[in-house]
């Protein structure tokens, strides 16, 4: 098991990206990139980068070249901000410079996803005239091209809606969460960057679950169910399973966790096939099956109504 990294992972096809974990026990080493399979428990600790809180990681994967690659925007070479790209499975990892047009500082809010070889994440963005803007960067993952479009609003989370980019943001009617008001946006056409709207409230009538305003959204199955879970544990977590043309939200409790603190979970893990991990991930690791495991409890539906673009 790795040490707690102070940022977030990231996750892309299969694979984890810990962007900062401290590998030595002395304090004054730098920490170090690790990419691990939580699957097969390969891993492998990239060279080392400096980080602040405004650098920002993403994992892309390009469908096509079966390639991973690490992206790391805004790191420190010396006393410059750099933007720098590792592809991995080549050989030796090494860490290239990558340029960008425009000045951008990745907005840390908002997690980056990446969809059909397209990695997307929010931005912030000085415009010509002096003004800061959000843009959605589009990294084409296998050319290392970028392009930007305008963002209709600033995403609480990005997803991929059935292969297209959609975004998410939330707004809270009450200290207990719920209800709680969902706005999606559907990027329906890049070039046109002509956008749907689709607005719902959620309610838990019985008020049997109180998230204080800790809720995320995590992305959509693969059956349509939009996921939202719980940013912190204590003891237990709460996951909850929005089905928009139904209407209903299913919640369920996951119990038995140890680690008090902030969580990160990911849908519809998947590994590709075609891609040995071996080849990228030399090392191993091997945790002992644990007795206490987290438990799953049964769930409950609640209504959930769903308004009009009107109602905004």
């Amino acid at each position: 098991m790795f040490p707690r990294s102070p940022y977030d992972c990231i996750y892309s096809s299969g694979l984890l990206c810990f962007p900062a974990v401290w590998i030595s026990k002395n304090k004054g080493d730098d920490a170090a990139p690790v990419i691990c399979n939580p699957s097969t428990g390969h891993y492998s600790i990239l060279p080392k980068l400096r980080m602040d809180k405004k650098t920002r990681s993403f994992l892309g994967f390009d469908p096509i070249e079966k390639q991973f690659k690490v992206l790391f925007m805004m790191g420190i070479v010396g006393s410059e901000r750099v933007n720098l790209i590792m592809t991995l499975g080549t050989g030796k990892l090494r860490w290239r410079n990558i340029q960008c047009p425009f000045t951008l500082n990745p907005f840390r809010l908002c997690e980056g996803i990446c969809i059909n070889g397209v990695l997307y994440y929010l931005a912030k963005h000085i415009d010509e005239r002096n003004q800061k803007c959000y843009v959605i960067v589009c990294f084409d993952v296998r050319y290392e091209k970028s392009k930007f479009l305008d963002s209709v609003c600033l995403f609480d989370q990005l997803i991929n809606y059935k292969g297209k980019l959609g975004g998410f943001y939330l707004n809270y009617a009450s200290s207990d969460g719920f209800p709680l008001k969902l706005t999606m946006w559907i990027l329906e056409d890049v070039e046109k960057q002509e956008w749907s709207k689709y607005v719902y409230t959620v309610w838990d009538e019985s008020k049997t679950v109180k998230v204080d305003h800790k809720l995320s959204v995590v992305g959509m199955t693969a059956r349509g169910d939009i996921v939202l879970a719980e940013k912190d544990t204590s003891n237990l977590l709460y996951v909850f399973y929005f089905n928009p043309e139904r209407n209903t939200l299913q919640s369920v409790k996951i119990t038995g966790f140890e680690y008090h603190g902030k969580v990160s979970v990911f849908l519809d893990h998947v590994e590709d096939l075609n891609v040995n991990d071996t080849k990228i991930l030399k090392s191993s690791v091997y945790a002992p099956l644990q007795q206490d495991r987290p438990t799953f409890e049964s769930s409950n539906k609640f209504d959930a109504l769903c308004l009009s673009d009107d109602d905004d």
